[in-house]
């Protein structure tokens, strides 16, 4: 037998009647849609306000990341310039200030987020409570405390840089 000569085996019938079942069941399902009270008209109205929700949601959410980012960074550096201070006990009353000042600026930077970043922030300014209340006993676990701040605060960057979800 050659290449281009094959013998027609049939099959046209079995798919013509594939065809056949595939419109039948089309039918019914659009019949059992509308009987529910489905039109075509709110199905593409539904469509294109979830996708307007998730634009306008990401769009929010984008700009507010950068944001927040960039605070989470000077709350870092800051938070970092005065590790010395507080492992020499000096200066401690001017630190616990400026984790105030900290924790003031995060909290308006929080304050539009989605409620996953909410949540983490909630975390992070419980551990700048703990540092804020350890220097102004003068505690020597201060030094731990500001540890623990920064790396909730790398954490956070990581977690606000994937775009953190709600």
């Amino acid at each position: 037998m050659a290449w281009g000569k094959q013998k027609s085996s049939g099959s046209g019938c079995v798919a013509w009647l594939a065809l056949a079942v595939a419109v039948a069941a089309l039918v019914l399902a659009w019949s059992a849609y509308r009987r529910t009270g489905g039109e075509l008209n709110g199905l593409w109205k539904g469509v294109r306000e979830d996708a307007e929700r998730s634009v306008r949601g990401a769009a929010e959410d984008g700009s507010g990341a950068v944001e927040r980012q960039a605070d989470l960074a000077k709350a870092k550096a800051k938070l970092l310039g005065r590790r010395a201070e507080v492992e020499a006990d000096r200066n401690l009353e001017q630190v616990r200030r400026d984790v105030e000042e900290i924790r003031a600026s995060l909290e308006r930077t929080y304050e539009n987020a989605g409620s996953g970043a909410r949540e983490r922030w909630r975390g992070l300014d419980a551990e700048l409570a703990k540092l804020e209340t350890r220097l102004k006993e003068g505690s020597a676990k201060a030094v731990e405390s500001l540890d623990s701040a920064v790396e909730k605060i790398r954490g956070e960057e990581e977690e606000s840089g994937d775009g953190g979800k709600p």
